[in-house]
């Protein structure tokens, strides 16, 4: 009980983390495993039931269907967009659509796994300091860390997509806490868009590039299911890129809407995938009759050295075009490899589940 009050413990779940944790304490004496392994023993003996809803990645070795962390998948990895979806599944609409932060039951590991975890126990296996647990009031500042988090190499954004994209129900009762955080940056109100009682930024709209590595014995199979006139949406955050050689002058008042200069940017950055998408986004917001909306942000807007544009889940895309295939070497030596490039259009963005169901 004093080592585990030591280790700041607040939870019955967090003797196992003190127990695991001991070898920092008796490392330079000869008992110091000896009490590791008592200690865990005990640990896991008395609360193994808690230990194990909060440490996911343990639970993924003995779950071989739930992998959120042991294989992960880089940005621009082939394999999201390898599969065209449709509408939402039930499983996204339990846990994302009706999450509700204030009213959700403590998580618990199952299986079947209930309820949903609280926000810094999400957070916390990806952003262990303590500053991160700080959390500012619903606005700029909070949106801010919110995209910090999302960029950081910690993990996360991988793990959240794949959930996504695999409707996996354990990982996404884990990770809704951060998703409804992210998705809350993406959301606007139709009405208050660019006006003093609203958000002083308005969605981006313009021309993005999300280039995918995806193997080369799969590529054209893949690249064929994107026809011209299809219709389709990604489940997941799709991460796209911008081009921006020369940065638009910082305006002198922070209140102008710097989402007015990106026009005057330079085309986009080369394709350095084998699949690319260059996507046309146009939609005004305020023609769609919707009260809310979730829409495509550039996340300079909070992180000015970004130049991502970050789409929500369900984003409705059309392919309205393809290039010739290319031939590309990598180097002089280098193998010869195709890239196809799919030319698309946003025709419908998603909003909240309580005006997107009764949408046609």
């Amino acid at each position: 009980l004093k080592h585990w009050r030591a280790c700041g413990c607040r939870r019955w779940s967090d003797p196992f983390v003190a127990a695991m944790d001991s070898h920092r304490v008796g490392r330079r004496g000869s008992v110091g495993p000896v009490l590791t392994l008592a200690g865990a023993t005990a640990a896991l003996a008395t609360f193994w039931p808690q230990a194990w809803s909060v440490f996911p990645a343990a639970r993924t070795l003995h779950r071989p269907g739930v992998q959120l962390r042991t294989s992960r998948m880089p940005r621009h990895a082939g394999g999201p967009e390898s599969f065209i979806t449709g509408p939402r599944s039930d499983v996204f609409i339990k846990c994302v659509e009706e999450y509700d932060p204030e009213n959700s039951e403590e998580f618990w590991a199952g299986p079947p796994s209930q309820g949903f975890m609280a926000l810094n126990d999400c957070v916390n296996h990806y952003h262990t300091h303590p500053e991160w647990m700080i959390w500012p009031v619903p606005g700029f500042k909070r949106d801010q860390k919110i995209c910090a988090m999302w960029s950081l190499s910690t993990g996360m954004f991988q793990d959240i997509n794949k959930c996504l994209r695999s409707d996996n129900e354990d990982g996404l009762r884990r990770l809704a806490p951060f998703m409804s955080e992210m998705r809350n940056v993406l959301k606007f109100k139709v009405d208050t868009v660019c006006k003093p009682n609203g958000r002083l930024c308005k969605p981006f709209t313009g021309k993005a590039l999300r280039g995918l590595d995806v193997p080369q014995k799969d590529l054209k199979a893949i690249a064929d299911k994107y026809k011209v006139g299809t219709v389709f949406t990604w489940p997941a955050f799709t991460s796209c890129q911008y081009g921006e050689t020369d940065k638009p002058e910082e305006p002198e008042d922070p209140e102008d809407n710097f989402d007015e200069k990106q026009d005057q940017r330079d085309p986009l950055w080369p394709f350095d995938g084998n699949l690319n998408f260059e996507i046309q986004c146009n939609l005004d917001i305020t023609k769609m009759g919707l009260k809310e909306v979730y829409a495509p942000v550039r996340i300079s807007r909070f992180l000015g050295d970004s130049n991502e544009v970050l789409f929500p889940p369900h984003t409705k895309f059309k392919v309205v075009g393809e290039k010739p295939v290319e031939k590309v070497k990598d180097g002089d030596d280098g193998p010869e490899r195709e890239v196809y490039t799919k030319m698309l259009e946003v025709v419908d963005l998603p909003a909240p589940w309580s005006e997107q169901k009764s949408r046609k």
